[in-house]
């Protein structure tokens, strides 16, 4: 058979005993009696038009011996390993993902050339998804041949949800259309909207929608796909304090169910998976093939930057600072602006500043009592406010070069959503800056935070948004910088890596939820040992979007790690085997 051949990987996120092949409550891995055969898988391939693609590590470029030897090219290699820590060395391909863990260094550019490369606990293929026929074949193939299932679309992914040792992944980054619709109408939203396939990415939407002189909500990182788990988990955006979440503004849903049925979930058809669609988390529902979103007009955006550090005024003036910042930015949200900030052990940087329809002059008068009250305090800070003609040239401006941006993927991730109540109250918000400042203390980690105010934003319809996100005044993400040249199979302390995911879960996530409490955690960029995901990802909905999944996928086809219904499974940390913990 003529199968294609291109690349993946895994993470492990739970434990139990090792699982014997065949095992009825466990999906099948290589080697396994009930594999699918090799005429199984040509038979696939048949079925979807060739587009059946065979894993090879893209890191195989780097090693010798293995089932990948003979690829070993010392050039190509040098130029993966400069590019590693960033999405642009993974997302062009079927299996690579950005998580250092999911990569788990079963095929690194960082590992000596004589360790040889394997699949580890990437998935086996890759279905190229080209339209609704492909995905209902991959599920029909993965139920009938007991085989995991996977949906990938580029692979930003901090919990290890778009890879699965054994796996068949449906891969719709290729799903590319964008169509532009002057007047869209329903009962819910009639204006300007945009349909995009599955598999387009930020930058693409920002350049078609400012083609037309418009604007669309989508991330910070311009390489994410906007349809896939990005919107399906929430999608905060730079244009989120005037236009809410990227699920807010979601008007339609084409997808295939866990049956192969190609249907649209709307606020008035097929009404509950739209809900838990918008909100709920991806992976998990239904494999989604575009999705119709609001647009809202382009304007001059109104931009600024601020940094102070504590080296002139020690660290408590500085810490000080921080809760000024904090304690004034309530009077700024409420305008609608977006602002993003990295708070580090020493050094505080405000790097975006996104107020939609205001003029340089305005920027500085929101800012001007923070400003005040640091120069009351003695603080030196670096200030500067502009403005930009257009979103998109604001954007590239904040978060270029366009299209793969200045953020690094390597790392471990915990995030918590800080609520207005705590940083307008004088105590609490003391309390919240001694949790970062502990949070930052060793260096291991800094702060990358949006602020922003979604409690007047309008959604098309009501939606499974975590509740948490309408209460909060920013949304912090703690993150520890990954150190490739880290050893992950020692054991112990000496496992670098596995001692700071370890602080990050037991040490630092409970100090962040003790001076938050009853606040949640973005699904999207969260740890994936979060303890009680349930409450902290999806709050008072997981019981209703636990029903969604129960009716549009009762055979459990779908999973993805801390998706609604995981609970249920646990993967194996020794084999990557995925088992159902209940019947």
């Amino acid at each position: 058979m003529m199968i294609l051949t291109s690349a993946l990987f895994f993470l492990t996120s739970g434990a139990i005993t090792a699982v014997a092949a065949g095992n009825a409550s466990c999906k099948s891995l290589p080697g396994d009696p009930d594999w699918p055969s090799d005429g199984d898988w040509s038979s696939l391939n048949q079925t979807v038009g060739g587009r059946l693609i065979a894993t090879v590590p893209v890191a195989s470029v780097c090693h010798s011996g293995g089932p990948f030897d003979g690829r070993y090219n010392a050039t190509e290699c040098a130029y993966l390993k400069a590019l590693w820590n960033y999405s642009q060395a993974h997302y062009p391909f079927p299996g690579e993902v950005s998580f250092p863990f999911a990569q788990n260094q079963s095929c690194d550019p960082y590992t000596p050339k004589t360790k040889p490369c394997d699949l580890g606990h990437y998935a086996s293929y890759s279905i190229n998804v080209t339209g609704a026929a492909d995905i209902a074949a991959g599920i029909d193939f993965a139920r009938r041949n007991n085989v995991r299932l996977v949906i990938k679309n580029t692979g930003h992914d901090y919990l290890g949800k778009s890879t699965g040792k054994g796996g068949l992944a449906l891969w719709t980054h290729n799903l590319k259309t964008r169509e532009f619709i002057e007047a869209y109408s329903s009962d819910y939203y009639k204006g300007p909207a945009l349909k995009l396939g599955a598999g387009v990415q930020g930058f693409e939407a920002y350049e078609t929608a400012n083609k037309h002189g418009r604007t669309v909500v989508g991330g910070t990182c311009a390489t994410v796909g906007i349809v896939g788990g990005y919107s399906q988990g929430g999608g905060h955006s730079t244009l989120s304090g005037l236009y809410g979440l990227s699920a807010d503004n979601v008007l339609e849903w084409e997808v295939v169910t866990a049956d192969g049925k190609h249907l649209v979930a709307t606020p008035t058809s097929n009404q509950d998976l739209y809900w838990a669609l918008a909100g709920g988390g991806g992976g998990t529902f239904a494999v989604v093939l575009s999705m119709t979103t609001r647009l809202h007009p382009d304007s001059p955006i109104g931009g600024a930057y601020l940094r102070f550090d504590d080296e002139q005024i020690g660290s408590e003036a500085y810490w000080d600072a921080v809760g000024v910042f904090h304690a004034g930015l309530s009077p700024i949200l409420r305008t609608g602006t977006t602002i993003l900030y990295s708070i580090y052990n020493s050094t505080f940087s405000m790097f975006d500043f996104t107020a939609p329809n205001k003029t340089t002059n305005e920027v500085i008068l929101l800012l001007q009592p923070i400003l005040s009250e640091l120069d009351k305090r003695g603080v030196p800070f670096i200030f500067e406010a502009h403005s930009s003609p257009t979103f998109l040239e604001h954007f590239a401006q904040d978060f270029g070069p366009l299209p793969y941006g200045p953020f690094t993927s390597g790392q471990v991730t915990s995030s918590r959503l800080v609520p207005r109540s705590v940083v307008q109250d004088p105590e609490q918000n003391s309390m919240l800056t001694s949790a970062l400042r502990n949070t930052t203390a060793n260096g291991d980690f800094f702060l990358a935070c949006q602020a922003l105010d979604l409690s007047a934003n309008v959604s098309v319809a009501a939606n499974a948004v975590l509740p948490a996100w309408r209460e909060a005044a920013s949304h912090c993400i703690v993150v520890g910088p990954w150190d490739y040249t880290a050893d992950l199979s020692v054991a112990g302390s000496e496992n670098r890596m596995a001692a700071k995911e370890a602080a990050l879960t037991d040490v630092v996530t409970p100090q962040l939820e003790a001076v938050t409490p009853g606040s949640g955690t973005y699904l999207n960029e969260a740890n994936f040992r979060q303890n009680n995901f349930q409450q902290n990802f999806y709050g008072a909905n997981y019981p209703r979007l636990l029903e969604v999944k129960r009716k549009y996928d009762p055979e459990n086809v779908f999973y993805a790690v801390t998706a609604v219904g995981s609970e249920d499974f646990v993967v194996d940390d020794c084999t990557g085997r995925l088992c159902r913990t209940s019947t």
